[in-house]
């Protein structure tokens, strides 16, 4: 059995933090139909979840974007609508279905590296909007971090919810509220006692949910953007690495990760490591395991018993 999650795609990241921003984060068929691969993907990782089918259509046959009402049909074996022009039409299941985020899962994969108390989850404080996600550890702060999350914040009736909310539950220092709202939505939009941070800023990377604590903690600082990373980005946990700006290589053990770096470091560093530093399996194939080693071996190669990647 893996021991990696369902990977997602950029484009399915995106997609999900578009569907949070409709008034209910629902996904119709005629969607899901436009984007098969990355609805796959959420629906794989449990993110999207079945909710229910549509009772209206757009006609199929007559190239009329009019919805159409649809009955039950034994002859059409499902749902189908009257067309004038071909009669009796049927509807495909898939363009009926419905899906609504599972905001749980998708709450546990945002706040996956923030180090929040194993012992709490989630809790909702506005129905269907906001969420406290828990106290995070933030970079070497002293303290955790009280951390929300909201839906929609754009919009003037939320916000007002929103400022009820913190009234109700006031703290001795400011609420980070992690917005699925892009930037340029919440230009001029504050919440007193709150630092808003749009959540496509701070995410680990683009096709992850997770939101970076580093990177969090960095824009709590002020600190200035990162330049663009070279030809092996290495998370700051080590536990992804992209080659070229490429798919992730996923890491989970501590030996992995551990080996890894090491790799990493002495390519920047213009060196080599001695096989003895990363492993003592002997052989990186049977340090890193099949799976991983064919997506490594293009790139690594050994000197005089010595390994680095040559790119």
């Amino acid at each position: 059995m893996s021991d990696e999650s369902p990977r997602l795609s950029a484009e399915a990241v995106a997609l999900l933090l578009e569907v949070l921003e409709l008034e209910e984060p629902f996904l119709n068929g005629a969607v899901a139909e436009m984007s098969p691969g990355p609805v796959g993907m959420l629906r794989a990782s449990g993110l999207l979840v079945p909710h229910g089918h549509e009772t209206v259509s757009a006609s199929l046959a007559d190239h009329d974007d009019a919805p159409v009402t649809l009955v039950r049909s034994e002859r059409a074996s499902g749902l189908a609508y009257f067309s004038p022009s071909s009669g009796l039409t049927a509807v495909p299941a898939a363009r009926l279905a419905r899906h609504r985020v599972e905001i749980n899962n998708t709450l546990a994969a945002i706040g996956a590296d923030l180090a929040l108390p194993a012992a709490r989850t989630a809790r909702p404080l506005i129905g269907g909007l906001l969420w406290e996600i828990g106290d995070a550890r933030l970079g070497k702060r002293p303290a955790r971090v009280q951390t929300w999350f909201a839906r929609r914040l754009w919009h003037a009736a939320v916000r007002a919810q929103v400022m009820a909310a913190l009234e109700a539950r006031p703290y001795p220092r400011d609420v980070i509220i992690l917005c699925t709202s892009r930037a340029v939505r919440l230009r001029g939009v504050t919440l007193p006692g709150t630092i808003l941070v749009p959540i496509r800023d701070v995410l680990a990377a683009a096709d992850s949910l997770a939101v970076s604590g580093e990177i969090l903690d960095a824009r709590m600082r002020g600190v200035a953007v990162a330049a663009p990373p070279g030809p092996l980005d290495l998370s700051p946990d080590g536990t992804r690495l992209r080659i070229h700006g490429g798919e992730p290589i996923v890491f989970r053990s501590d030996d992995h990760i551990a080996a890894i770096r090491k790799l990493v470091d002495a390519f920047y560093a213009a060196k080599r490591v001695p096989i003895s530093e990363l492993t003592d399996h002997g052989t990186l194939h049977r340090h890193f395991g099949g799976v991983k080693w064919r997506l490594l071996k293009p790139y690594l190669n050994s000197v005089k018993g010595a390994w680095g990647f040559d790119l």
